[in-house]
């Protein structure tokens, strides 16, 4: 059941984010950097969880569409720091508004009881996986 749930969650976010070509992942380092300001590629990689690899491969798309830009630290050429466009911010903010939107609408499916078992079920997780983590 948890896996019917994802998956139609997965797709309604594919409807969603395909409207502005950027995957999940995408969406999530595009998200990170609007609210972080800058950052490192090693920064972002260990905040998603991903490789540095991967996360240049994402910059690669993400700067191809105009959202982000990429600079080398003048002090150390080594150093690549990924900043977010204007666009780039504005797509964040699209996508954010068309999820709430979506999420109101699955959410009304549900009466307030409903609501309050939900939120105390994912409170106990989440507590559960802070502790764990």
């Amino acid at each position: 059941m948890f896996r019917t749930l994802i998956r139609g969650i997965t797709q309604e976010w594919n409807k969603r984010g395909g409207e502005y070509n950027l995957s999940f992942p995408q969406f999530k380092m595009l998200h990170m950097l609007s609210r972080s300001g800058p950052q490192r590629v090693s920064t972002i990689a260990e905040k998603l969880g991903l490789t540095s690899a991967a996360i240049t491969g994402l910059t690669d798309r993400l700067v191809s569409e105009g959202y982000v830009l990429r600079a080398r630290d003048d002090s150390d050429r080594r150093v690549v720091y990924i900043t977010v466009t204007e666009l780039g911010k504005e797509i964040v903010d699209q996508v954010i508004q068309g999820q709430e939107e979506s999420n109101r609408t699955i959410f009304s499916t549900l009466d307030d009881g409903d609501i309050q078992h939900l939120k105390r079920i994912f409170s106990r997780m989440i507590a559960y996986l802070e502790k764990e983590n």
